[in-house]
């Protein structure tokens, strides 16, 4: 299936699995909402914004005590470093991919066919980028990709469970065996950590936060950039409302600077389903 996002020029190809594990076998609003909004370059800039304004890579020119934006045209998630946990389908990542991140991380519940089906949306997608990138050198490179700088990431696939130690993701990452490269994927992790439709279960709300701590890029010595991490979710009707957004005061405990972003509403997955379950709020954490 193919999955066209919203006011962009991006198109995602995904297949769903047959397990049922985590609802993973649906596409739900907040992963169709991460994707509109990765393809539009200004929503993604403000979305994005907070870890935008940290070096020159991010096309952003200093003058007195004001950022000004060297190209709007930009998407902001070129050389950006991804990953996504509980992604099921795996839209916002392939949607990441599409829209120039140099590393994507596409994880999931060890069910094989799963992950099976996500290496395979992996590779579509890859081929798809390659394709469109070949079009773009015979044609200028105006035609067919409104980011002249854009080339093909590194996608990569694995299992995972939260609250884990995130070896087996350092494991996968890593395209070489010496100590020095091993010290710098644990150095600078990820920029953007995404978990869409993941918090609706109370019960997993701490292994969540305790992964994304490991994952986010944080503050060191030799790199002063940090990450962020985004939780778009709609509410099931599974718990009470309130036992959903108890994830923003443990957020905060653990140490998390939470904003509550504008929702929106979008049609819901099914036929006759409750309004409600298409209406996507977004946490965004630094």
């Amino acid at each position: 299936n193919e999955h066209n996002s919203e006011n962009g020029s991006i198109t995602v190809k995904y297949i769903l699995s047959e397990a049922p594990g985590g609802h993973g076998d649906a596409i739900w609003a907040a992963s169709r909402h991460v994707a509109n909004l990765f393809a539009n370059v200004k929503k993604c800039r403000d979305l994005l914004s907070p870890i935008l304004n940290q070096d020159d890579d991010d096309q952003f020119i200093r003058n007195g005590d004001v950022d000004y934006v060297q190209d709007l045209s930009r998407n902001p998630l070129i050389g950006k470093r991804v990953i996504e946990l509980g992604a099921g389908a795996g839209i916002p990542s392939w949607s990441a991919l599409h829209c120039g991140a140099d590393l994507v991380v596409c994880t999931d519940q060890g069910i094989a066919d799963r992950i099976r089906c996500l290496a395979e949306c992996a590779l579509r997608n890859l081929e798809d980028i390659e394709k469109r990138t070949e079009q773009s050198k015979q044609f200028g490179g105006e035609e067919f990709n409104t980011n002249n700088d854009l080339n093909c990431g590194i996608v990569k696939v694995c299992p995972y469970s939260w609250g884990t130690p995130i070896d087996p993701i350092l494991e996968t990452i890593q395209c070489s065996n010496s100590q020095q490269d091993k010290e710098l994927d644990q150095v600078h992790l990820f920029d953007v950590v995404i978990a869409a439709d993941c918090i609706y279960m109370p019960d997993f709300h701490e292994p969540l936060l305790k992964s994304i701590k490991l994952l986010i890029r944080r503050p060191n010595k030799s790199d002063h950039r940090w990450g962020m991490a985004l939780l778009p979710f709609a509410l099931h009707g599974n718990t009470k409302d309130e036992n959903v957004w108890n994830i923003v005061p443990l957020a905060i405990e653990m140490g998390f600077e939470v904003e509550v972003l504008e929702g929106v509403q979008l049609t819901p997955q099914w036929k006759n389903m409750d309004m409600k379950r298409g209406f996507v709020n977004m946490l965004r954490l630094t």
